[in-house]
């Protein structure tokens, strides 16, 4: 017998909104049970994102936007993404808000106002990781052109949860961090009671919901689920999430990641 597929939605997979992800699991789960698709009832966890993104079983996942159009595109196909509600101007978009400390005392008209500070020899920026789109390739906005951080001047923290404990303690002078955690974090982590919004980015297509290639013929069943599942769950298992619902999404949504003013930050003696 084969192994079943696998279900992850890490993204925005925090302790305190657990319950609900597998609660809104459970709903698409079923759906999909009813169709007789042999699916691992769990939703997967603690394992290494990149062999989770190209594992063959894969039959829904969430990859941030940059890993996609830079590494997996042709492994995996997107299907959606989710619409949380957020202020831009096309549902299941989303932005980066750049933090710092109040009494830093910055307020951002635009992103460019933000680049003499970025550029401070003093100046240390949190990342949560440098394939991020909201937490690295977003600072590009921020400048004319090209430049290369110093890598001592980069703080790479491993969460946008670790990024804004990095600047609320000091360890770091910014971060970007992207909006959907951003909400869950004044929710649910004391450090971001501690920072302050100084700007946001331009609006970016959202974290693509995806299947791996080869589950192809899978793809618009699974995408009914979806969004069965994200509109008849619960007020109690969306509302924890911010969950509105849930829009298509092509590949080419994401074309506009590989395109200026996103790569113009770069780090000394890294590839992003």
């Amino acid at each position: 017998m084969s192994a079943p597929l696998i279900a992850t939605l890490p993204m925005y997979d925090w302790p305190e909104t657990a319950s609900s992800w597998d609660a809104l699991w459970r709903v698409i789960h079923a759906r999909l049970a009813e169709l007789r698709i042999a699916i691992d009832p769990r939703l997967h966890r603690g394992d290494d994102p990149w062999a989770v993104w190209r594992d063959p079983a894969l039959i829904l996942g969430q990859t941030c936007g940059w890993p996609y159009v830079s590494a997996l595109r042709g492994e995996v196909l997107p299907m959606g993404r989710f619409d949380f509600g957020l202020p831009v101007a096309r549902q299941g978009d989303y932005f980066s808000v750049f933090i710092a400390k109040p009494d830093m005392q910055l307020r951002a008209g635009s992103p460019r106002d933000l680049a003499p500070v970025l550029k401070d020899p003093s100046t240390t920026i949190a990342v949560n990781a440098i394939d991020s789109q909201s937490g690295f390739r977003a600072w590009g906005e921020c400048l004319d052109g090209a430049f290369e951080l110093p890598a001592t001047n980069m703080l790479v923290t491993g969460s946008h949860r670790e990024s804004i404990r990095a600047v609320a303690e000091g360890r770091a002078v910014l971060a970007a961090i992207d909006a959907v955690t951003w909400r869950i974090a004044l929710a649910h982590e004391p450090a971001a009671q501690e920072v302050a919004v100084v700007g946001r980015s331009a609006d970016m297509p959202g974290l693509p919901l995806v299947i791996a290639a080869g589950l192809a013929q899978l793809q618009g069943i699974v995408f009914t689920a979806l969004a069965h599942g994200v509109n008849q769950s619960p007020s109690e298992i969306r509302s924890p999430l911010g969950l509105k619902g849930v829009v298509a999404a092509d590949d080419t949504d994401y074309d506009i990641l590989t395109q200026p003013p996103y790569g113009n930050l770069r780090v000394a003696g890294m590839a992003a």
